[in-house]
């Protein structure tokens, strides 16, 4: 296949990246340490290596080109048809892997397109859809014994190029290696593939990118509003490539969405992109090293421990539009590894192609908690609490509130509060009305004793309040006290002379006003 040939939608998936980039496991431990981790099995997937593995290279019992040839030999045998897809993700896994079979020391895999583009690098996934430089490629042609001319019939033994050979530019530092082509069955495409070259970004060439002209870039992402206007115009930028059916357009997308001088990448606002059926990690543009090609799940969120995946393809799903959630990082941008509350938005990835495979694109700001206007006005500080009443006050502008609510002994519950009701108290404030929070609560639920209560907005602190919590149940009544009456008088309230009658309600677990005399 050569390149820009169209592909089939399937080989479109793949060939762009979004599978062989990508891992299918969670694990709590941080990415420093899973690196060096072998990589978990799937089901139905048994372990696999090269028959000569990186570390007989590097202790000299096996020739580079024996390597090349082995790696050549595993990687060609996969077949679609064959339901080896958990094969190739665990294996991709693992040619990252230092340590591990397919890499040792300086002995690694580097795979190139017939574009002359990286598809893939053990070492290096930041370097995905560069271009190479050209006086290197024809090197790297050369050695491998075939032109782009010879692919139009592939599997033919013009086509193989046999075992392909080793390349040296002396005028040129680092770039050499052995080289050989292979056609793979799961991408519908030829690559070629190396080892021995320490192929680095003084070996690619800079090239003219079309970003297209998105109404919202990532430097005006500043609020709730303006962040989802620009994950929408990603989308739409994506799909005007990924629907040309060409991965070359696909790949230059790529490289659009990652440059940082870009309108595309600022700061700490960037773009990723999972699939929702297995969470996989398909495409990061700020961080594709850490997370391309290797396990995903090894983001938590640093205040809940959630995984930040999960918490992702979530909100995506959640309405037809996408939503918002939040959660806590450690800012880029910064120096610290403190965590920060973070706003992202996400969507699941609109078309035709892409909807069936619940593709998700989503970004996220940190917002400026020094701008945050609104206040928790109920429980107030210091006050009693007891069966079931409401917590409530107004925000500005939130994606999500939740209430935080702590015991004396330390154990925290977290509850999501229900935000945009109409508070016409607000309007001059906040330039609308809809900015209300309210949830209902039984105290019951908490026992006897003080409890911290704490309203947080896109996971930032708004306000708190310390309060006393009464119950009158006992036992496994406790929780809702039922089968019981009782009423009695307050003499001289509200005002003196004045009798007010209080009987128990059993629906709010609480004395309410039924007459005043």
């Amino acid at each position: 296949m050569q390149p820009g040939t169209w592909l089939t939608p399937t080989a479109l998936i793949l060939a762009s990246g979004l599978l062989v980039l990508a891992g299918v496991f969670s694990d709590a431990r941080p990415a420093s340490a899973q690196a060096q981790e072998a990589c978990p099995l799937p089901a139905g997937v048994t372990p696999s290596a090269p028959s000569v593995t990186a570390q007989q290279v590097e202790d000299g019992s096996a020739s580079l080109m024996a390597f090349v040839l082995a790696a050549k030999a595993q990687l060609s045998s996969q077949s679609l048809g064959l339901g080896t897809v958990g094969q190739q993700v665990y294996e991709t896994c693992e040619i990252r892997r230092a340590g591990s079979p397919w890499r040792a020391g300086s002995t690694y895999l580097v795979q190139l397109t017939f574009a002359g583009r990286i598809f893939a690098h053990a070492k290096d996934m930041a370097l995905s859809d560069r271009l190479l430089d050209p006086v290197i490629y024809e090197a790297i042609l050369r050695a491998s014994g075939i032109s782009p001319a010879d692919l139009v019939n592939p599997g033919t033994d013009q086509a193989t190029g046999g075992d392909g050979g080793p390349f040296n530019i002396p005028d040129i530092p680092g770039a050499s290696g052995y080289a050989s082509a292979y056609y793979s069955e799961n991408f519908g495409a030829w690559f070629l593939l190396l080892a021995g070259f320490d192929l680095n970004a003084t070996h690619l060439v800079e090239e003219a990118l079309d970003y297209g002209d998105p109404a919202m870039t990532a430097r005006g992402v500043v609020d709730l509003s303006t962040l989802k206007v620009f994950v929408k115009e990603a989308e739409a930028f994506f799909l005007s490539a990924f629907q040309t059916f060409q991965f070359e357009k696909i790949s230059r997308a790529k490289l659009a969405l990652r440059d940082p001088n870009g309108p595309w990448r600022h700061g700490a606002v960037y773009l990723h992109a999972v699939n929702t059926s297995s969470n996989l990690t398909l495409f990061h543009a700020a961080f594709p090293d850490r997370f391309e090609g290797r396990p995903p799940g090894i983001t938590r969120d640093l205040r809940t421990g959630e995984l930040v995946i999960d918490q992702m393809v979530a909100a995506a799903n959640s309405s037809p539009e996408g939503g918002f959630w939040t959660y806590s990082f450690d800012n880029p941008v910064d120096d610290t590894d403190r965590a920060v509350p973070k706003v992202g938005y996400a969507r699941v990835i609109g078309g035709e192609i892409l909807q069936w495979q619940g593709i998700v694109v989503a970004s996220g700001f940190y917002p400026d908690v020094e701008d945050m206007v609104g206040v928790l006005e109920n429980p107030g500080p210091h006050s009693f609490q007891s069966g079931v009443s409401a917590l409530w006050g107004w925000v500005c502008d939130a994606a999500i509130v939740e209430i935080e609510i702590e015991t004396a002994q330390g154990e925290v519950e977290q509850y999501r509060a229900a935000y945009g009701m109409e508070r016409l108290d607000t309007r001059e404030t906040c330039g609308d009305a809809d900015n209300g929070f309210e949830m209902v609560f039984n105290w019951n639920l908490l026992g006897d004793g003080e409890h911290t209560v704490t309203a947080l907005v896109n996971g930032v602190e708004l306000g708190r309040a310390t309060v006393q919590v009464t119950t009158v149940g006992e036992g496994d009544q406790q929780e809702f006290l039922q089968g019981v009456e009782g009423e009695c008088v307050a003499e001289d309230f509200p005002h003196l002379g004045q009798r007010t009658r209080l009987e128990w309600q059993q629906n709010s677990q609480n004395f309410v006003i039924t007459e005043v005399q």
